[in-house]
């Protein structure tokens, strides 16, 4: 699966990048600490899997991935768990509150998988 992140935070970017390069079940194609660029970058790449930061300054994680044109397979990741339920209305994979370890991350992943497998077979994606 390629995905790519996005947070305000660079450690939190770092986190991703890291527990990414422990698996070969995702590609994390790139990071963005601005929404405004990820944008640009989803206009001309196809990926299947956005994690993604709830609160950030310019625009909320939600908000961001509501409006895209084109659905993915989502990841939410916040220290605030008040947006666990919200996060899940949206049909995300999966809700990493920070900080969270590799084994919760890889748990992400594999429900990243198996979303993504059943919206391909149905042809949602």
């Amino acid at each position: 699966m390629k995905a790519i992140a996005i947070d305000d935070e660079i450690a939190a970017l770092q986190v991703i990048e890291t527990y990414c390069s422990y698996t070969d079940l995702i590609s994390l194609e790139q990071v963005f600490t601005s929404t405004t660029a990820a944008m640009k970058y989803l206009e001309e790449h196809v990926i299947d899997v956005l994690f993604i930061a709830i609160s950030m300054p310019q625009v909320s994680g939600l908000d961001f991935y509501k409006s895209l044109p084109r659905k993915m397979i989502v990841v939410f990741t916040t220290a605030c768990s008040e947006y666990a339920i919200e996060g899940f209305n949206v049909r995300a994979a999966d809700f990493l509150l920070k900080p969270f370890q590799y084994d919760r991350f890889l748990q992400a992943v594999d429900k990243s998988a198996m979303q993504l497998a059943i919206l391909q077979q149905t042809g949602i994606l």
